[in-house]
């Protein structure tokens, strides 16, 4: 079996697992045939490298038959770096290796000429894995550019193909748009998979079961796009964990055979005609900042921006073509961002707000274009009095804390302190929510002390605090804290108001 994973911009890993088995010699060929051409080499220079490596193959094989005829397995791999290209040929059978000038080594080194084709030969001996034959060869260029090449035409396919993905075609006319059907779990388990590998940060989507219950508790509302021939090929979801009065908007996934018809829109559609007939506030969604399609899905649709939550996907999460970020620290990758987009489906009362002086401006910005009515209560009014009660949730697949406050007391501020040293320290975020009821009078002082402690403003969480009435539910001021890396390199936005937004929670404030 072979597998192939690109590690960094500079560095390119790949192994074949095998029989050693002379008919499967070809596999071994065709293996160190593309590592020479990722690496650069060509003409005879690529001829004699690659004969030599084959001979190093072949001699083992040859020295492992002697077992009796036993079918030893061979492990071949390969390292393309800026520096060189390097073989390693590892034997599960009888120990080889030592001197290089004696016995199948002997034969190695007059087959391979060490010094006049390959740089450098030698033996690395792995105890119980068995022995394994390095043959390490200079490049003449310094980079990969086949990395960036790829890099590039995956950003450009991944944003053409969701693109693609909200026109129609010919062929849209001959997909149908259904409701859930309990067994549709496991198709859309792999539909996930092949879009994301095991890298998608919600594993309930691998686990058929587990999107059959949720469907059948009303905690996710599935959308199917079905094939005329009657396969599933697409998903979009409405999620809503609490069976509260809002919903998300997400887990949208189109089989690659199928992209290019135009069906992200209907079953949007479908998604949101789900929320309107529950009788739903409206539905929120998390675009990813990676790019600005996903964004742009989201604006064509009638959302709206209303945050930029920092950090809230692990970097190792490969989201529909491997889009990824820069790497601020060689030892910890990076963390991508979300923006936060919401669509009303009730008219929306009037607010008051109490907030820091800095943040009324994108305030302002943000509920005009909702369409909210909003003013701005007094932003000095000292907390009431009395204990307060902070909740903390935290997600450790992603490692995410989320803080929460029903009201704003004298003791908020020592509260959500101890909270944010907790979620650091005992449950290792990488990233910490703070949502504060922004209709407290307590809000804007509470707000105001937390950014002065260096942390960031987020936004708007738009009717994310439960209320009395279970019908309705308000605004929440979101603010930020990254223990771990965020990816502000890679940050991509789309439209105006994003671009303002983005700048209002990036920039420095000045409470």
């Amino acid at each position: 079996m072979e597998d192939e994973k690109m590690n960094t911009p500079d560095r390119i890993e790949l192994r074949l697992d095998l029989p050693g088995l002379p008919e499967l010699a070809p596999l071994a060929g065709d293996f160190a045939r593309r590592a020479l051409d990722l690496a650069g080499f060509s003409g005879s220079r690529r001829d004699d490298l690659l004969e030599a490596f084959l001979c190093g193959v072949e001699l083992i094989e040859r020295t492992l038959a002697y077992e009796d005829g036993a079918i030893v397995p061979l492990e071949i791999g390969a390292t393309i770096d800026a520096d060189a290209l390097e073989f390693r040929i590892l034997e599960h059978g009888i120990p080889l290796g030592g001197d290089l000038n004696h016995g199948a080594g002997g034969k190695i080194t007059d087959r391979i000429r060490p010094n006049t084709i390959f740089d450098r030969l030698w033996w690395v001996q792995k105890g119980r894995e068995g022995s394994e034959l390095h043959l390490r060869v200079q490049r003449e260029h310094p980079s990969i550019e086949v990395l960036e090449e790829v890099r590039h035409r995956l950003d450009r396919e991944e944003a053409e193909n969701t693109h693609a993905d909200l026109a129609p075609s010919r062929k849209t006319d001959e997909y149908r748009i259904r409701d859930y059907r309990i067994g549709d779990g496991l198709h859309i388990a792999r539909r996930i998979y092949e879009a994301y590998g095991r890298s998608y940060p919600n594993p309930d989507l691998y686990v058929p079961d587990r999107i059959d219950l949720l469907n059948r508790e009303g905690r996710m509302h599935s959308i199917i796009c079905e094939s005329a021939e009657g396969d599933v090929v697409g998903h979009y979801a409405l999620e809503r964990p609490n069976l509260g009065p809002i919903g998300e908007a997400g887990q949208a996934v189109i089989d690659h055979r199928h992209r290019g018809h135009g069906l992200m829109k209907p079953m949007r559609a479908a998604v949101e005609a789900a929320g309107a007939e529950l009788g739903l506030l409206g539905i929120w969604s998390q675009p990813t900042a990676r790019h600005p399609v996903s964004q742009r899905m989201n604006l064509n649709f009638g959302s709206t921006p209303c945050a930029l939550c920092l950090g809230t996907t692990p970097a190792e999460a490969s989201l529909r073509g491997g889009v990824t970020g820069a790497i601020e620290d060689s030892s910890q990758p990076a963390r991508h961002s979300c923006f936060l987009y919401w669509d009303s489906l009730a008219e929306e009362p009037p607010l008051t707000a109490f907030v820091p002086a800095a943040l009324k401006p994108i305030l302002t910005l943000l509920y005009e274009a909702r369409g909210r009515e909003i003013r701005f209560g007094s932003s000095e009014t000292s907390p009431l009095d009395g204990h307060a009660t902070v909740h903390t949730r935290f997600d450790s697949s992603r490692s995410v804390a989320l803080i929460t406050l029903d009201r704003i007391t004298t003791g908020a501020f020592d509260g959500v302190k101890a909270a944010i040293s907790a979620m650091e320290t005992s449950a290792a975020a990488a990233t910490v929510f703070i949502d504060l009821p922004i209709d407290d009078p307590g809000c804007g002082h509470l707000a105001t002390q937390l950014l002065a402690e260096g942390i960031r403003p987020a936004g708007v969480g738009p009717r994310f605090r439960a209320v009395e009435d279970e019908r309705r539910a308000e605004d929440v001021l979101r603010l930020q804290l990254n223990p771990g890396l965020v990816d502000f390199a890679g940050l991509v936005v789309e439209g105006d108001l994003g671009q303002v937004l983005a700048d209002s929670v990036i920039q420095p404030l000045n409470p």
